[in-house]
């Protein structure tokens, strides 16, 4: 499965190295001849890091950590002001 897409090569190669430091198979991949012919941009430009599904939600929980604090996607969990105003 797709864990990473990126168009910079060695940035795929770094993000792959860190899968498998923590002991996940992780591969590189590029649309064969897309490099020989140049191609950089669009889907034949991708370049893929590639894992096992068993891995990948591992894979995804280590590439983008949750922020402590950032804000939660339901609206309601948002606290805009004092819970005790009375106001």
């Amino acid at each position: 499965m797709v864990a990473y897409v990126t168009y910079n090569f060695h940035e795929a190669h770094i993000i792959a190295g860190r899968l498998q430091s923590e002991d996940i198979a992780a591969m590189v991949h590029q649309q064969a001849g897309a490099n020989a012919m140049g191609i950089h941009i669009g889907r034949l430009g991708e370049i893929r890091v590639l894992v096992h599904p068993k891995d990948y939600d591992l894979a995804l929980n280590i590439l983008y950590p949750e922020e402590a604090d950032a804000l939660p996607d339901d609206v309601n969990q948002i606290i805009f002001g004092d819970e005790d105003d009375d106001e």
